[in-house]
């Protein structure tokens, strides 16, 4: 996955878009004229009106392995771009080889779909704190995956909505609350449970209720309110005990949580 902010001089531009692998480009932000995908260069071939008509939300094009396909620009001063390579091992590995790979073969250009706009904007406004909530990360890109592959597809009665035993949640969870301290990707809750991250991440919510990143964040949430309780821990220590790489994103999100700092909790527990 590639996070891309461009800056652009006047007038038109183009460059190619050329892969060994499909590329899922989603352009998140346009600044000043547009921008889109084409089969070949041609600058007079979109009237005006037919760029009026466009939302300005931003667009997804699909552009199978092998396709030279030209990004072309016009007026435009900036735009923000979320890029993911798409594996096709990975890609099935995600879904369980449930993802209609012929899929990929087709080009799909400058299409709006407001589910893929929403997760990519989300990745490019979670960059930097990517490091410390990998799980979040591997979320996202995997729901991005499964979104992809309900496009022009009829979903089939047997993807049902069915939830994790109760030894697949103990296995999880447990795994979960005895690595607090340590970056847990999607994949290897998946494993645990011997389904695909896509699978996985819809039973997991159907037994919990959340997300598995939103349950792996309350429970170190929760293991830091257990240590706060101990006046001789010192913050720094907790944050990084708890598996938050730096104390800010530690303070982030305990507040988030709590309504109170970390430091601001404590004083207020023992009172």
């Amino acid at each position: 996955m590639h996070s891309i902010e461009q800056d652009l001089l006047p007038g038109c531009a183009w460059h190619q878009l050329l892969c060994d692998r499909p590329i899922l480009s989603i352009v998140v932000n346009e600044a000043g004229g547009h921008c889109e995908a084409r089969s070949e260069i041609d600058v007079g071939r979109r009237v005006a009106a037919d760029v009026a008509r466009r939302p300005r939300t931003g667009h997804t094009s699909l552009i199978p392995a092998g396709l030279p396909v030209w990004g072309y620009s016009d007026g435009m001063a900036r735009f923000d771009e979320v890029r993911l390579i798409l594996d096709v091992d990975r890609v099935l590995e995600v879904t369980g080889g449930e993802f209609p790979v012929a899929q990929l073969a087709d080009p799909h250009l400058v299409f709006v779909d407001e589910p893929l706009q929403t997760l990519a904007r989300l990745l490019a406004a979670s960059e930097e704190e990517m490091a410390t909530f990998v799980l979040f990360g591997d979320s996202l890109v995997t729901a991005m995956i499964g979104r992809l592959s309900q496009l022009n597809v009829v979903r089939r009665a047997s993807d049902r909505r069915l939830g994790l035993t109760k030894s697949q949640l103990s296995r999880v969870t447990d795994f979960m609350r005895d690595n607090v301290d340590q970056p847990i990707r999607l994949l290897d809750l998946a494993k645990l449970s011997g389904l695909s991250s896509s699978q996985f991440g819809r039973a997991f919510r159907v037994s919990t209720g959340t997300t598995p990143h939103q349950w792996f964040l309350d429970t170190r949430i929760e293991c830091a309110k257990a240590m706060l309780a101990d006046r001789r821990r010192n913050l720094v220590d907790i944050a990084l005990e708890t598996g938050f790489s730096e104390q800010s994103h530690f303070n982030r999100a305990f507040r988030t949580a709590t309504g109170a700092t970390p430091n601001a909790w404590r004083r207020l527990r023992s009172n």
